[in-house]
């Protein structure tokens, strides 16, 4: 199992982090709350969100989220320098955009790691920048397979930010890590392509929602199954902005 997995996941709605827009920075203060849903690419139409119930609801108070400083190169944080695994090529879409300002609510990070070998489990740590010199988490993937060179086992991870992620210009930043030794393989953001940066996003509240009620059940692990406020309308009004690029 991923050891790095987080623990119990609370309650209501999303959040992410980036750099800062006219002066205004992410909410330091705010509780961050997110849903996340991860797994295959294959698993649904690209045009669509993935299954709702899929959704996990994570609450954290900003003193509970892991944040490390961002470096220059890629290799400061022990990446191994020819790993048995790497992220070949990465997309990011942002979609959902309530009051018309062109600052998004969901976040869709989509890579493709191949590996040496034929067969690999591996896990992800998705992480945002808010400053431009810090980053912080937004979610850990449970553990995955890869299968060599195959074009076909991308994986996904899909976040809307529910509240405590201001109006902002976001990084990302893509973790690969072997699931059998918790070794850091490869590491793919804004110093791999600069697609990785600048994401226009906001969380619900900012974005004109109302907050969402708590009928919500959460698991610790896997997909937990909550309640999909306001979903009703959204897949089909979706304007989904691909952005697409190699590593």
């Amino acid at each position: 199992m991923n050891a790095r997995l987080l623990a119990p996941l609370a309650a209501v709605g999303l959040g992410l982090g980036s750099i800062a827009v006219n002066g205004q920075t992410p909410a330091e203060g705010e509780e961050r709350v997110t849903r996340s849903a991860a797994g295959p690419v294959r698993d649904h139409p690209a045009d669509e969100l993935r299954d709702p119930t899929t959704f996990e609801v994570l609450r954290r108070q900003p003193g509970e989220i892991p944040v490390k400083p961002r470096s220059s190169a890629k290799g400061a944080q022990n990446v191994r320098a020819f790993g048995d695994a790497w992220v070949f090529e990465a997309f990011t879409d942002t979609f959902a955009d309530n009051d018309g300002d062109g600052y998004r609510r969901f976040l869709r990070v989509q890579f493709d790691v191949d590996s040496i070998f034929d067969s690999m489990f591996v896990y992800a740590e998705i992480y945002l920048s808010a400053d431009g010199t810090a980053w912080e988490h937004l979610y850990s993937t449970q553990d995955f397979e890869v299968f060599g060179s195959d074009p076909e086992d991308d994986y996904e991870v899909e976040t809307e930010l529910v509240s405590g992620y201001s109006t902002a210009l976001y990084d990302v930043l893509i973790e690969i890590y072997d699931a059998d030794t918790g070794e850091l393989i490869d590491e793919f953001g804004p110093n791999e392509s600069p697609e990785m940066s600048l994401l226009a996003l906001e969380d619900s509240a900012r974005d004109g929602l109302p907050a969402p009620l708590p009928d919500v059940h959460v698991h610790e692990s896997g997909g937990g199954a909550v309640s999909w406020l306001a979903l009703t309308g959204l897949l089909g009004a979706l304007a989904l902005r691909r952005r697409r690029f190699a590593a």
